[in-house]
């Protein structure tokens, strides 16, 4: 960052309470969303659904 004292960049490195309070309840507001989504459709006739998960990154 370009600080004369390691001390002056510490400040940006350590999060405070608030912070850290806030990115929890983002991180549970997240998951939360990511559960309650419907799960896509099938994929079509065909198609491996394991080759799919590994492509896309999930279960089907």
């Amino acid at each position: 960052m370009g600080h004369a004292h390691l001390s002056t960049t510490e400040i940006y490195l350590a999060p405070n309470k608030d912070e850290v309070i806030a990115g929890v309840l983002a991180h549970h507001a997240r998951t939360a969303e990511q559960r309650d989504r419907p799960m896509p459709p099938p994929p079509a006739p065909g198609y491996n659904p394991q080759a799919l998960s590994v492509l896309f990154g999930r279960t089907l």
